[in-house]
């Protein structure tokens, strides 16, 4: 039952709202008043009526909630009044922010709204009363026209449409025209004159009504005419200051007189001068104009209105123009000088400047200027006619001269100028200047200075431009000797440097100039300085870069920063003053590529240099040299030193690093004798080894052997006949080490124990001769002779005195021989083995009949080799010698008795 209720309350809301909205429909009230015209910000009243239908239909008031709205803006209700059950008023002040429309609303149950009525105000102003009624009657043609224009000022903006309706009267007669401007026109059939009209405005719209002043008037006093119409200007050639005009009346003076107005100007200037009113006041048609420039064109104008003063001026007629004729220049000229330095032939370049006279002081075209040069000393003259407005003059710089110029024109020549050159030593005269500043204010270049004017007729600006070749003159201008300053008239531009003198002027006479630079307006440099060179240290560098020309400064050097930094470090920077081009850098690092640019800053600004890259060096200049030079004296001391050291301890070292080696040539094997002559059996008288009776030899095997080794070869019966070659008991060059394995001189077969080596043992072998020369036989056996000692074979070569004693026996009485016997020998000193010297067939035939007698005892002699050595051969150790071809070398047997070796019947004895 409670959810069927809940369903049907919407149902019957909907149906009671369609059913109230049908009611509505109809419109149940109204407002008023219904099209309401408000002037704006004053105050409005509405009033809201409810019908009484509606009040009958709903059973109830509606008055209590009604409300107002302008468009979106909800009016307060302390702004409401009501009236009763039916009626609500409401009061605003209303202003252009309310906006349309106004409604009047009802809530319904307090919550459904309900517009009921609306309207649209219309809002403005009223109009003001107008003002400045103007009146004119125009020209038309050679008569007055036949309407009247007037004009007036409306007042406010009435922000709604306004009507103004302009109306004159005269005593009999009744005008008006209506306009929504602030001018219109009273048309007439013809214009009442000589009579008086009244002329008023008349403004109205919704709000209100105004009305001007009426203004009473002649429409004669309303006239403005049409401009006079000039018919000549024209001129007269003996009057260059005066020119003639005349014109047109602009209507006949039965109908109106009038008076003029004239004004003219030159054509190259818009200012004009007029022509005072009491001149031509009168009914004039011509007029002169005087104290005009001659060769000079003027434009003229004339305009007019009634003579009685009243009413309007004319427009200026068209302009009419006209040129006055020449006259003869009025106006010295402006001349000056440029003082250049004296050549070798003592001229001075003296460059006169004048400037050209304005065309007022002309009075014509300038055909030529007139120069004049006289010495003022040797009263020397000379002149020339030129057309321009410099010459250049090559003066004596021992002479003052008087330079005068003129111009001329069609009609004369201009007044003189002079100027005297003094003498070059005049120019250690002191300026009467004692000082200038000048100075640039309000977009002009003033100057002021202090002189002593007690002997001074004028004073000379002049300006020159400042560049890399020079100062270039501009201008000059003369002041009087009261002035102290001044301001230049020329065309001074920003960012260039002028020179500024002011120059002293006595009699015609200039003395020296006091000249200061300055600039009309400081720029940035146009481009920043540059190093051109650098010297660099371990950790500091001096740079100097270059001057910057004045042509590119565009104002005055205020200092020069130099910013520098290396990788990975903040920018340092360093400032210097405006005349340093040199700064050093302190406390960088070494080894360090630096990147560095110097800016140039004037007080406008300042422009940074290209940068430049530098790397301080490694090492200080003397740096390299303090270690070089102590490690190398350290290092020769020690080497001096070191070979003192070596040089006293020589032995040492030679013994250490290099051994002694036996020296075959020095041996005393060959020298070995027996102990006693007795034992052998060879006659001491006679040679051991005849002459040539060698054949063949075996070379001698040297090598360190365990002495008892060795011995046990000898007794196992070493001499066996075969058993022995050439490879086997040849030692080569240098025999055997005890360091190696000594070769073995037995067979194999008969080899019992193992030789070994010792450092003790010295083993000599040789061979005996084993063929005679002139024998036809062969002995059936070869003896060999061995020996064995423990001492060093060479004890002379620890005693060079003794080097040579051993081998070297003179044949004839047994004594040594002498070092100088054979050079040859000494040459092969070095030699292990070299070639003997050749025997003579006696020698080797006592050698044979030895070494026979030696088989049957077992014992043999050697025979010397004043070589040496005996060289060995790759294919046997047998040396076949040519005794035909070589000397043999004498041996006397008694020497025998002096060797220091005797064979032994046993085979060796030891020493």
């Amino acid at each position: 039952m409670d959810m069927s209720l809940k369903q049907l309350v919407p149902v019957i809301l909907f149906l009671y709202l369609k059913n109230l909205s049908s009611g509505l429909g109809h419109s149940c009230g109204i407002i008023t008043p219904n099209s309401p015209t408000v002037e704006l910000n004053t105050e409005f009243t509405a009033t809201c009526i409810l019908f009484d239908h509606c009040k009958l239909q709903f059973k109830t008031s509606f008055a209590k909630d009604i409300y107002w709205k302008f468009k979106q803006y909800r009016v307060p209700r302390e702004q409401y009044k009501r009236i009763n059950d039916s009626a609500v008023s409401v009061t605003v002040n209303y202003t252009s922010e309310l906006e349309n429309p106004l409604t009047c609303n009802v809530l319904l149950y307090s919550q459904l709204e309900q517009n009921i009525y609306g309207v649209f105000i219309k809002s403005g102003f009223s109009p003001e009363k107008p003002s400045n009624l103007t009146c004119i009657l125009y020209q038309d043609k050679m008569e007055l026209s036949d309407s009247i224009s007037c004009s007036w000022t409306s007042g406010r903006l009435t922000l709604m449409p306004t009507n103004y309706t302009l109306k004159a009267q005269t005593s009999f007669q009744a005008f008006q025209n209506q306009t929504n401007s602030n001018s219109c026109e009273l048309k007439m059939v013809t214009v009442p004159i000589f009579t008086n009209m009244k002329f008023w405005v008349e403004a109205k719209n919704e709000l209100g009504t105004a009305v001007s002043d009426v203004v009473v008037s002649d429409p004669l006093h309303l006239v403005k005419p049409s401009p006079p119409v000039i018919k000549k200007f024209i001129a007269e050639n003996d009057f260059p200051n005066y020119l003639m005009i005349q014109w047109e009346h602009p209507l006949p003076s039965y109908i109106m007189l009038f008076k003029y107005n004239i004004r003219y100007r030159p054509e190259d200037t818009d200012v004009w001068t007029e022509i005072p009113e009491n001149d031509t006041s009168s009914y004039i048609q011509t007029f002169s104009l005087q104290d005009l420039f001659p060769d000079t064109k003027y434009g003229v104008s004339v305009r007019c209105m009634n003579s009685e003063g009243k009413g309007y001026w004319s427009d200026w007629s068209k302009e009419a123009f006209q040129i006055t004729p020449e006259a003869k220049p009025s106006k010295k000229l402006d001349i000056w000088r440029v003082i250049g330095p004296a050549d070798t032939s003592g001229k001075r370049i003296i460059e006169a400047v004048w400037k050209a006279l304005p065309h007022f002081s002309a009075n014509g075209v300038i055909k030529v200027y007139n120069v004049q040069v006289e010495s003022l000393k040797t009263k020397d003259f000379f002149s020339y006619n030129v057309t321009n407005t410099t010459e250049r003059l090559h003066l004596s710089e021992k002479e003052p001269y008087r330079i005068t110029i003129v111009a001329y024109n069609s009609k004369g020549k201009s007044p003189d100028a002079r100027i005297v050159i003094p003498e070059s030593n005049n120019n250690t005269e002191s300026s009467p200047v004692e000082s200038i500043v000048p100075y640039s204010l309000d977009g002009q270049m003033h100057v002021k200075w202090k002189a002593n004017t007690a002997r001074v007729t004028y004073f000379v600006v002049d300006w020159c431009v400042v560049s890399e070749k020079g100062c270039s003159l501009v201008s000059w201008q003369y002041e009087n000797k009261s002035s102290l300053q001044t301001i230049l008239k020329g065309d001074f531009k920003p960012g260039i440097r002028y020179r500024i003198s002011v120059c002293p002027v006595y009699k015609e006479i200039s003395k020296p100039c006091f000249s200061e630079e300055q600039y009309f307006q400081e720029n940035c440099p146009k481009v920043g300085p540059s190093i051109i060179k650098s010297k660099r240290e371990k950790n500091s560098v001096e740079l100097e870069w270059e001057l910057i020309s004045v042509d590119k400064l565009n104002g005055f050097i205020k200092n020069y920063t130099v910013f520098y930094k290396a990788a990975e470090e903040n920018e340092k920077s360093i400032t210097v003053g405006p005349h340093d081009r040199k700064v050093t850098l302190n406390s960088l690092s070494s080894n360090t590529m630096y990147i560095i640019h110097v800016m140039a800053s004037t007080y406008a600004g300042g422009t940074n240099g290209s940068q430049f890259t530098f790397t301080t060096l490694k090492y200080a200049p003397g740096e390299i040299e303090a270690i070089v030079v102590p490690v190398c004296l350290c290092f020769i001391f020690i080497v001096v030193i070191g070979m003192l050291f070596c040089f006293n301890k020589r032995e040492m070292i030679k013994k250490h690093v290099w051994p002694q080696v036996p020296d075959p040539w020095n041996s005393t094997i060959a020298n070995w004798l027996p102990n006693s002559p007795s034992e052998s059996n060879v006659s001491p008288k006679e040679p051991v080894c005849p002459e040539g009776s060698i054949t063949n030899f075996s070379v001698i095997e040297i090598g360190l052997c365990d002495s008892k080794s060795f011995t046990d070869e000898y007794n196992k019966d070493s001499l066996k006949k075969g058993k022995y070659t050439s490879d086997e008991h040849s030692s080569g060059i240098g025999g055997s080490s005890c360091m190696s394995s000594p070769r073995q001189s037995v067979s194999d077969s008969d080899e019992g124990d193992s030789a070994q080596t010792t450092s003790s043992t010295v083993q000599y072998s040789t061979v005996v001769p084993s063929n005679y020369r002139g024998q036809g036989h062969l002995p059936s056996s070869t003896v060999f002779s061995r020996s064995e000692s423990t001492q060093p074979l060479l004890d002379s070569e620890e005693r060079p005195e003794e080097q040579h004693s051993y081998g070297n026996i003179n044949t004839e009485n047994g004594e040594h021989l002498p070092q100088s016997i054979d050079q040859d020998t000494r040459k092969q000193k070095g030699s292990y083995f070299k070639r003997p010297k050749p025997i003579n067939e006696d020698s080797l035939l006592k050698l044979h009949q030895i070494e026979i007698a030696g088989q049957s005892s077992d014992s043999f002699k050697f025979c010397s080799t004043e070589d040496g050595g005996l060289p060995s051969s790759n294919d046997s150790d047998i040396l076949h010698v040519d005794s035909s071809t070589s000397p043999g070398m004498h041996m006397d047997l008694e020497s025998s008795e002096k060797m220091s070796y005797m064979p032994q019947l046993s085979g060796y004895r030891p020493q």
